[in-house]
């Protein structure tokens, strides 16, 4: 979490993180598994900054040594453009271990489901 903007994750506006899911971040498809609504961050200046997920990666990061975490962009320019900042490139390096396909099956920890109040990301 070096490479996050610590006033970007503070935007949490929580002190306390509970050990639960939030009901929210899952989509259950027609075969009854759970897709994970994955946090989405991007980089700028050689900072991550979030779009949303603080609180998701807040909570997986105490359980997991890698999270799913969806990249919207670099430095203002798509994930497959050619010119970033060098700045931006290595800290992107130093938080991804590897491109997702999106077929990956992911250990999540075994933590309750609930509903953890408003969420803003989706209105509900």
């Amino acid at each position: 979490m070096a490479l996050v903007d610590s006033q970007d994750l503070a935007l949490r506006n929580s002190e306390v993180i509970e050990d639960a899911y939030h009901e929210h971040w899952f989509f259950q498809c027609q075969d009854q598994s759970y897709q994970f609504h994955a946090p989405v961050i991007y980089v700028t200046k050689g900072v991550v900054k979030f779009i949303n997920g603080r609180h998701r990666t807040l909570l997986l990061g105490r359980h997991m040594k890698m999270i799913p975490i969806a990249l919207a962009n670099i430095d203002g320019s798509p994930p497959l453009a050619k010119k970033y900042r060098p700045e931006s490139v290595e800290a992107f390096s130093k938080i991804s271990e590897n491109k997702l396909t999106g077929t990956e099956v992911f250990d999540f920890p075994d933590l309750p489901l609930k509903y953890l109040g408003y969420d803003y990301n989706i209105g509900k």
